[in-house]
Parts: C-alpha cells; structure tokens; sequence
C-alpha cells in the first residue's frame, strides 16, 4: 500500500493507579436537558397517548466475543439497523429526526447576521472536535502506513481504509475486522478514535489517539490502566464502552444527539459543539431574521448571571459534581470549573466572575499571556495585589496557574487560582475533596 514508515511510539511511564477520565454523570445535567424538555414535551405527550412512549427497546450490550464484521459503506449499514427497529422505535426516531430539523438551523444559518461570531468559533476548538474517522486525514495516513506496534502490550494493529470505513484487525485475531466510527478532540492535545455498533449499542475507546503536537500515535491517555486485557474480546482493541459511556463521550463533542431511550445512530449525531449547544435552537430566529422581526424568538438558554455562564462551561469541563475521593491532585487541574470555584477570586467576587471573565466562548483559547496578565491586572490594579506593589513581580499565571502535567505529555492550567505554596499535599487534598464540594457548589449558585 505505498510506501511505510513507522509511526513514532508513545513513551509512557509505567502503571499507576488513576481513574477513567470521563465523568459520565455530566451529562445528566446542563442546559440541553432543558431544551429537550421544553421542545419535546408536547412530541413526549402525543407519543405516550399514541401508545408509542414504549420502555426502552435498545438493544442489550451482548457478551460476544468479537465484533460485526460488516464492510458495507455507513450508510447501508445504518439503514439496516433502522429497518430491524422495532416499529414502535422507527416511529419515536421519525418524530425525533422531524423535530430537529424543525428547529435547528445549524451553524452556516448563524454566519449572515453573527459573522465576526461565526469565524471565531471557526477558530475554536469546539467547531472541529468530532468527525467521522473514515473522512479524516488521520485514517489517510494511517491506512498508509498500515501498522502499528502497542508499546506497552505485546499487540500490533493493521489499518486499512476501504469502502467509506476505517478498519482495524489485531494481527492475531485476522477474521475480525473493527470499524471505527468517530475521531474524537480538536487536536489542542490529543484526538481519540471510537467505535460505536449502532446495532448492538456498544462501542470501543480505541487503545491508541494521535498527538498533534508531536505528531506521533501512542496510546490513548489513561489507558495504561488497561494494559491487562482479555484476549479474543473487545479489550484487544481498547476499552468497552456501554450505551452510557457512548452517550457520555459523543454528548460532549456533539451539539445534539438522541435521547437515552432511542439507540445511538451515527447520522442522527450534529457533531461539534455548535451555536445552538449554547444557545439553544435557533431556527426560527433566522428565519424570522430574514423578516426583521429576529427579536420575537428569544433564545432558549439565557445566560443571566456568572453561575449560568460557569454551569454551560461545567457541564462537559466539569465542577464539584464530577470529582470524586480517589481522584489525585495532577488529575484536578483538567476539571477547570472544580478549580476555579475554589479560587479567592471567585469566591469573593460572587456574581462577577465566571470563564467568559478570561475566555471568549467563541473562540479558540488566547496563548497570549501578555493578555492574560492584564485581565489579572483589570481587577487588581490597586492594593496590595497590583502589578506595582506585589512581589514578586511579573508572571501571575506562570505562578498562580502553573501548568501541571497529566499523562501522555499533557497538561493543564490549574484554575484554582491561589498561592502555590498554599498548596495543600497530595494526601490533604484529596481528603479535602468531598468536604469541600458542598460548599462549592453553594458558593456557586
């Protein structure tokens, strides 16, 4: 297939005891919850008088031992997943496709009048973080170079691109071919592939992600904790995943996408987290904006006060509903709304602050730490904390935010934004974890 070249290992340290790096429990609240009730109550009601609004008739998790092998393009092999359905299902999936292409206009809608919005948001990481694998570069070259050698098992997988998908075979399992269904993360540190079996509901975190910055394959952040498996199972290709865990990944790199009690289609998936995520459906508004009258249709998801601002950010960047007593301090700092929640400047400033003070929802996130240090400095510009008395001077972020590294060579600011010497030790920290939460979230509303 062309010409080879190895792709470069990930050298990651040996085992340690850590925790799945996502929260599912998330994605149990936000504010898309609210646009589902509100726009779907009077659709939940007639389908329930109809005698449609059956219990679930998702398919159950199967303990196969290996995975469809089917090669026929997406497509066909989603049109055979929904003519199987059952009936009552077809018909909730029909109502819930009519429903959103009812009231949602999709990105594009908003550029004529939000232009300068539009093309931030082109910038920003949200704008790219999901896309089916088959369709990115990353499928390109690695079907190109074909393999790739697991540093950390004893495992090599063979790519191969063909038909409209992306498959992967473990070299010693020849007769199974997975494929996989969707390239996950903006590439700000790490993009991950995931399988999901529309017909079974259950898919597979890949063992294996693409670092932009180094522009290697390695393995997949915090999967070092899977390097014990079971052979001719699914934990040859990465970590199972169940509707739920499915549910949790795609929700956050998705605009909108099923609800729990119909399967997961990859068609019906508005991937990338787009304007109406935040904002809430906006079809009507443009339309209406055509006409002038852009004003009757008034968002559905009002941002009010800095804890409505903090709790959007929160619902994939995670506050103090998502931690947890086992977790260790390197691993607090991805939690941005946890940290910041538990910073003097938050909690003394009640109302004010919020992630939009320093980041502009729109766009891609500033390096420009001149910048950074300014907005410091709009609410310290006098007292003991201005930039002319404090001491030392220069840098607040390198020594109020510093980087902490995780895994795999990423890193994170830390949000909790305070004197580092403060810093209570590992042991007392995560003591301090559950204890604290309460608080929080009070300070928060």
């Amino acid at each position: 297939m062309g010409k080879t070249k190895p792709i470069k290992n990930n050298p990651i340290p040996g085992n340690r005891e850590t925790r799945t790096h996502f929260q599912w429990q998330t994605l149990l609240r936000g504010e898309l919850l609210v646009l589902v009730v509100v726009v779907g109550t009077a659709w939940l009601v007639v389908g329930w008088a109809m005698g449609r609004w059956l219990p679930s008739t998702v398919p159950s998790a199967a303990s196969s031992e290996s995975w469809p092998t089917a090669m026929d393009p997406p497509e066909q092999v989603s049109q055979r997943v929904l003519e199987n359905l059952p009936r009552p299902v077809q018909q909730q999936l029909h109502d819930w496709n009519t429903l959103i292409a009812a009231n949602f206009a999709g990105d594009q809608a908003c550029a004529e009048c939000h232009p300068s919005e539009y093309e931030a948001h082109q910038r920003s990481g949200h704008s790219h973080t999901a896309m089916m694998m088959s369709e990115s570069s990353l499928a390109a070259e690695l079907s190109e170079q074909e393999v790739y050698q697991d540093p950390r098992r004893d495992r090599v997988f063979e790519f191969t691109l063909a038909n409209r998908q992306f498959l992967v075979r473990d070299e010693e399992r020849t007769d199974v071919l997975l494929p996989v269904t969707w390239l996950l993360g903006s590439g700000s540190h790490a993009q991950t592939p995931i399988a999901v079996d529309e017909e079974t509901q259950r898919g597979v975190e890949m063992r294996w992600s693409y670092y932009p910055d180094d522009d290697r394959v390695g393995v997949t952040p915090d999967h070092d904790r899977y390097d014990d498996f079971s052979k001719g199972t699914l934990e040859c290709f990465g970590r199972p995943m169940n509707d739920a865990d499915i549910r949790a990944c795609l929700g956050c790199h998705s605009t909108m996408m099923p609800p729990p009690n119909l399967p997961v289609i990859n068609s019906m998936v508005i991937a990338n987290v787009g304007c109406e995520r935040c904002h809430g459906p906006r079809k009507k508004h443009a339309e209406l904006a055509h006409q002038g009258r852009a004003e009757e249709v008034k968002p559905m998801l009002r941002y009010e006060t800095a804890a409505d601002y903090m709790a959007a950010c929160a619902t994939c960047h995670r506050d103090a509903s998502s931690i947890t007593p086992d977790m260790t301090p390197e691993e607090l700092p991805r939690f941005q709304p946890y940290g910041l929640q538990r910073s003097r400047c938050y909690l003394e400033t009640p109302g004010n602050m919020t992630c939009s003070t320093c980041h502009d929802p729109h766009d891609a996130v500033s390096h420009d730490r001149a910048r950074s240090i300014d907005q410091c400095n709009e609410c310290h510009e006098n007292g003991s904390l201005s930039r002319g008395s404090h001491q030392p001077g220069g840098d607040c972020i390198e020594c109020h935010m510093p980087l902490v590294p995780w895994k795999s060579g990423i890193a994170f600011h830390d949000h909790w934004i305070r004197v580092q010497s403060d810093r209570p030790s590992t042991d007392d920290d995560s003591r301090q974890l559950t204890s604290n939460s309460d608080d929080e979230q009070r300070g928060s509303e």
